[in-house]
Parts: C-alpha cells; sequence; structure tokens
C-alpha cells in the first residue's frame, strides 16, 4: 500500500470488550459503596450465572478508581489475652450489643444487635428509642421460639445485660451469660464486626425521618445482610445458606499483591 510503518497503530479492543462489565461495576458501586471488588465480583456471578474472572473486575475497578479508601493500620494491643469461649457449631453462642444513632429530629435510636457468632446470621435488630432489660429480655424469647435455645450468649457488662432480672432469666432458661472483660471490646470480637457493618453500610447512609422509618429501613437492610449480602468468613455465602448445613473449613483463598496489583499474561 506504499504506507510508511509509522502509520500503523494497533488499537486496543479491550475497552469495547469491558464496555458492559464497567457498567455493571458503576451500578453495583452505587448501590454498594462500601463493598470491595472481591465482593462485588461474587454478586456478579451470582447476577449472571456465568464465571467473571477476578482479575479481570480487579483491573477495570481500579481502572475506573472505584477502590475504597485504604485502611488505618491497627494498633497492636500489648500483653496477653484471656482465651475467648470459641463457637463451634449453630446456636452455641449467640452476641449481642447496642448501637447509637439519632433520627432526623435529633431524638436518641438505640438499637440491639443479636449475632449467632457461628453462620455469623443477624438474628434480630431491635429498634426503641430506650431499651431495658425487660426489652431485652422479650427479644430473646422470642427469637428462642424461632431459632431454638443458644448454649450461651456473649456481652459487655453493661447494665441492660448485667441486671438481676436477665441473670435471673437466663439461668432458668439454663443458657450460661459470657462476659467479656472491662475495656475489651475484641473479645466480642464477632458482634463488634457486625456492628461495623451495619454502621457503614446502613446507619451512614440512612436519613430516618421517625422510629417507624429507621425500624422498616434498618430491618430491610438486616434481610439483604442475611440473604444477598456474601460474606467473605464464610467462603462468599451468606448467612442464611451457612445457617442451613453445618460449615466445613474453608479453603485458603490466594490475595493479589495490592501494591503490585495481579499481573495479566
Amino acid at each position: 500500500m506504499r504506507l510508511p510503518r509509522s502509520l500503523f497503530r494497533y488499537s486496543t479492543r479491550m475497552p469495547l470488550r469491558d464496555e458492559a462489565l464497567t457498567a455493571r461495576l458503576k451500578d453495583l458501586a452505587q448501590k454498594y459503596p462500601r463493598f470491595g471488588y472481591r465482593r462485588i465480583a461474587v454478586m456478579l456471578r451470582w447476577q449472571s450465572g456465568q464465571a467473571v474472572n477476578s482479575k479481570r473486575v480487579y483491573r477495570v475497578w481500579h481502572a475506573q478508581a472505584l477502590c475504597l479508601p485504604k485502611r488505618r493500620p491497627r494498633r497492636r494491643r500489648p500483653g496477653t489475652e484471656e482465651p475467648v469461649l470459641p463457637s463451634t457449631s449453630r446456636n452455641l453462642v449467640w452476641c449481642y450489643d447496642f448501637v447509637s444513632d439519632r433520627s432526623a429530629d435529633g431524638r436518641n435510636l438505640k438499637l440491639l444487635t443479636i449475632v449467632d457468632e457461628y453462620t455469623r446470621e443477624c438474628l434480630a435488630i431491635e429498634v426503641a428509642r430506650s431499651i431495658r432489660s425487660e426489652h431485652v429480655i422479650e427479644t430473646l424469647q422470642n427469637l428462642m421460639e424461632v431459632y431454638g435455645k443458644p448454649r450461651y450468649i456473649r456481652s459487655d457488662n453493661g447494665s441492660e445485660f448485667t441486671a438481676k432480672a436477665v441473670i435471673s432469666w437466663l439461668t432458668s432458661n439454663e443458657i450460661g451469660p459470657v462476659y467479656i472483660g472491662p475495656g475489651k471490646p475484641w473479645q466480642n470480637g464477632h458482634n463488634e464486626s457486625f456492628n461495623g457493618k451495619f454502621r457503614d453500610e446502613c446507619l451512614n447512609r440512612e436519613w430516618f425521618a421517625n422510629l417507624g422509618e429507621a425500624q422498616t429501613l434498618v430491618e430491610h437492610w438486616r434481610h439483604h445482610y442475611n440473604h444477598e449480602r456474601p460474606h467473605s468468613s464464610l467462603n462468599y455465602r451468606t448467612p442464611a445458606e451457612a445457617g442451613q448445613y453445618r460449615l466445613l473449613p474453608l479453603p485458603e483463598v490466594a490475595k493479589p499483591n495490592r501494591s503490585n496489583g495481579p499481573k495479566f499474561g
């Protein structure tokens, strides 16, 4: 054709091939802004029913600047810790704690979160202006009628959990209270981890006009967490799926080097 070689250029077709994937990633990132690329890749596989290469998701995710800000490094705790009762089966150990928030009119909201440590399933989130020991007992009693009775319940030393009425009710139902050490929230790590996800993905994103709206939106998020949200510690299964059968040891999952990113051929 008598054209100089400098005029011939290879035009990459990668952007055209990734157009559909990019649009889907942006939609999911807008819907779930606190999810990372691994969890988004799992949800893509669920929705499409086809295998989606995690490295390809990683590449497009970074190219579109959808990454979450880097977490600050955790401070190491000096000294030794007391052994924490492990949970090896469903309904062996439940854990509960309180989370605080405000509605649009400035009034306080108190939320009681209850989680099964083994399946990571959120059994209940009670939302009220104030929650006393009687309310805690009523909530536990209702949950036992649905899920069965746990052997132990883990909590901190808050007045709602150490009240005589609560201890007496637990003793009469042959449930052992497990209290963490003062100032050691990491001993209730499963519930603390859940509360962090709950605040990050629900409370920080929603603006509750009143108590009724808060109860509705929180219950909707709880259903999403149990039935739609893949959990990394459950090998990206949902807590509802994990609760249907005994969990098996999780396989080792290779993680890419975030400093350099995955290598592509």
